[in-house]
This record gives structure tokens, sequence and C-alpha cells, in this order.
């Protein structure tokens, strides 16, 4: 069950990224957005997916 929550919360924070480089990219305010994504593990989800499939 811990791992489904930390799932979750990995994948509101990828979102929270997702956003944050979209309004950068529209010139908008992103900061807030991606200390969200960084509040809410968003960083640790991306480094989960793109590393070794076995660690985990």
């Amino acid at each position: 069950m811990a791992k489904k929550a930390e799932l979750g919360g990995g994948i509101v924070g990828l979102m929270f990224l997702v956003l944050a480089v979209w309004e950068w990219i529209s010139g908008d305010s992103w900061v807030v957005w991606a200390i969200l994504g960084f509040l809410f593990g968003g960083f640790g989800a991306l480094s989960r997916l793109l590393g070794s499939k076995d660690a985990g």
C-alpha cells in the first residue's frame, strides 16, 4: 500500500513538473509549479523512471 501512495505522489509531482515546463515555454510564471513538483516528489519519480528497472 505504501508503494501505491509513493507512486501516486510521484505522478502528481511529474504532472506539476510538466506544467512548469509548459508555463516556462509559454513565458508565464513557472517557478511555483516547479517547487510543487519537487515537493510532491516529481524529481524522485523521474529518476525512478529513467533509472534502472530492477532498483525499487
